[in-house]
């Protein structure tokens, strides 16, 4: 018994051992800075929620992106990243989707934002990152 279930827990370490990182021979890409503002189109902002960046292609040259997100402050700001690093995106093209936390912040008020933004088969926003400090400004309408 003790010989099958070493067996099965070495397998599992070696299986383990190669996920997560990237598939062999491709690198991601180095990220860009990226943040900015959430505002409806009455001028008030977002407070809470979240800003998806989903990328259009996730390998360019040889490089790999990856989808980021930042989190939205009371003030209606964001900084993206992976993983919630907040180190932004590796530049590409964009499709931005914005919604609610799972658990917001108080006076949240992100059951204002409209439908189309929820989802990334609708959303009207995309953006292209580059490689440099990247200000995207979001106004909802």
């Amino acid at each position: 018994m003790k010989i099958v279930a070493f067996t099965i827990l070495s397998f599992a370490t070696v299986l383990l051992a190669g996920c997560g990182g990237a598939p062999p021979g491709a690198a991601v890409g180095t990220p860009s800075p990226t943040k900015g503002k959430v505002t409806f189109a009455d001028g008030s902002v977002l407070k809470g929620g979240i800003v998806d960046f989903h990328p259009v292609t996730f390998e360019d040259g040889g490089k790999l992106r990856y989808q980021g997100s930042g989190l939205v402050n009371d003030k209606g700001e964001y900084v993206a990243g992976f993983n919630g690093d907040g180190k932004g995106l590796v530049p590409g093209e964009y499709i931005v989707t914005v919604s609610k936390r799972d658990i917001e912040i108080r006076g949240s008020n992100t059951s204002r934002i409209p439908k189309a933004y929820l989802e990334k088969s609708t959303s009207p926003l995309k953006v292209t990152i580059q490689s440099s400090d990247n200000t995207y400004d979001i106004v909802l309408k």
